[in-house]
């Protein structure tokens, strides 16, 4: 058995306008997650409390929030390697807040939905006429690009979606970039024009913060300055 150890949470709740810090106490073992503490809090302790959880396994990203400070998955996160003093400190993520860890995501996914996420190959693939084979450089190419869980913790990260509303974000451009490097998908020059703004590829800093962040490995700090160079070298700068 492995010993168990208390850790207080300092947890940011939120109802109605009002915004407070709550704190519990649990006892937790060296396996055990920041997600099933707070299913514990809310089982045994407090059932007010409110927050998002599915998989448990670091693929549905609906646990994404602000760990110490730093967005990460409740799921994925041990409690004993994040305890300061015996303490862990949750806040939502920089979202509207809905209540408590709960954010309100639809702002990011309409920036999502705005690149056109998905494939969109000729019309004789699609009837089985013709196949597309994809050579193993571009499935390498690709693959790193393709994990994103639509988590939001980049999003959250970034210090441009803080003062731009319009910018697009990491996410939405890292996945934009995957779809403009499939050399099976014709929709490159819409995806191109959808991003080359001075809400998309141009408004990004290199920060990096969204790369440092992402659970996946995702980088979309690269993606966005590939994105940038393919931009260039076909002299379409806005």
């Amino acid at each position: 058995m492995s010993e168990k150890v208390k850790v207080r949470f300092k947890v940011r709740r939120f109802l109605n306008g009002k915004s407070w810090l709550q704190e519990y106490e649990a006892e937790v073992d060296r396996f055990t997650t920041v997600v099933q503490v707070l299913r514990q809090i809310k089982e045994t302790q407090d059932p007010t409390l409110s927050f998002r959880a599915s998989c448990h396994m670091g693929v549905c990203g609906s646990c994404g929030m602000k760990i110490n400070g730093k967005p990460k998955l409740a799921c994925k996160t041990i409690v004993l390697k994040e305890a300061k003093n015996g303490e862990i400190k949750l806040e939502p993520l920089d979202m509207k807040v809905v209540k408590d860890l709960i954010v309100d995501m639809d702002e990011f996914y309409v920036k999502m939905e705005k690149i056109d996420p998905r494939l969109r190959p000729e019309e004789n693939v699609l009837s089985g006429d013709k196949e597309h084979r994809l050579k193993p450089e571009d499935q390498r190419e690709l693959w790193s690009f393709e994990q994103c869980i639509w988590c939001g913790l980049c999003y959250s990260a970034c210090p441009v979606t803080k003062y731009d509303k319009n910018f697009l974000g990491p996410a939405a451009l890292a996945k934009a970039y995957r779809f403009i490097s499939d050399p099976r998908d014709t929709e490159t020059e819409k995806r191109i024009e959808c991003v080359n703004s001075l809400d998309g590829i141009w408004a990004c800093r290199v920060v990096g913060s969204c790369s440092v962040v992402c659970p996946r490995g995702v980088d979309p700090s690269l993606a966005i300055q590939k994105t940038k160079m393919l931009v260039l070298r076909n002299e379409r700068v806005v």
